[in-house]
Order: C-alpha cells, then sequence, then structure tokens
C-alpha cells in the first residue's frame, strides 16, 4: 500500500509504504513493531514511533471505539485519516472512508 497525504499541522507533505510497495533503498526511515514493518517520510515515521510509544490505540472514528495501533495496512489507514488527517492517495490497499 502506498499512501500519500499532507499534513497541515506541520505543513509537511507524506507518504507511507507497506509490503510490497516497500522501498529498497536502506535509506529510507521504517518503523518496526510487532514483526511487521512500514516506511514513512521522516516526519511521519517520528509521528508514528511517538505514539506506538505514547498512546498505541487509534479511534475508528470521530466518538467511535478505539482499536490498537497496529502497522497493517486497515489500521495504518485509519490511523492516518483519524490522527494525522490529510489523506490524499491509498494505492494498492483499502480504500479510506470519510465519516
Amino acid at each position: 500500500m502506498v499512501v500519500t497525504g499532507f499534513d497541515e499541522r506541520s505543513g509537511c507533505g507524506y507518504v507511507l509504504r507497506t509490503g510490497a510497495d516497500m522501498p529498497a533503498d536502506p535509506d529510507t526511515p521504517t518503523v518496526e513493531h510487532r514483526g511487521m514493518r512500514v516506511a514513512a517520510t521522516a516526519e511521519l515515521a517520528a509521528m508514528l514511533r511517538d505514539a506506538l510509544e505514547r498512546r498505541p490505540v487509534v479511534q475508528v472514528r470521530w466518538g467511535g471505539p478505539e482499536i490498537p495501533l497496529t502497522l497493517d495496512d486497515p489500521t495504518m489507514l485509519t490511523w492516518l485519516q483519524q490522527s494525522v488527517g490529510g489523506v490524499l492517495s491509498v494505492s494498492g490497499g483499502p480504500q479510506p472512508t470519510f465519516g
């Protein structure tokens, strides 16, 4: 899965890659958690590491239940939509839901 977006709070664009879409470049920042790994732009990787350490849950939707923050594609997309915001495109994974 490849997700692109723009975080208005930090003023940074971001890219998250998972699975077969992970880059081969060893200099790409990665985050590992419970045997899974994702690649992300530096700012997004830092936000994800912080979330995993300090508050490893994500709210499914506004006012909805919280689920554990994991690095699987559906949870990563939910985290990006609900906690980071600014999802612009998703390819090779679940499609975003808004609401």
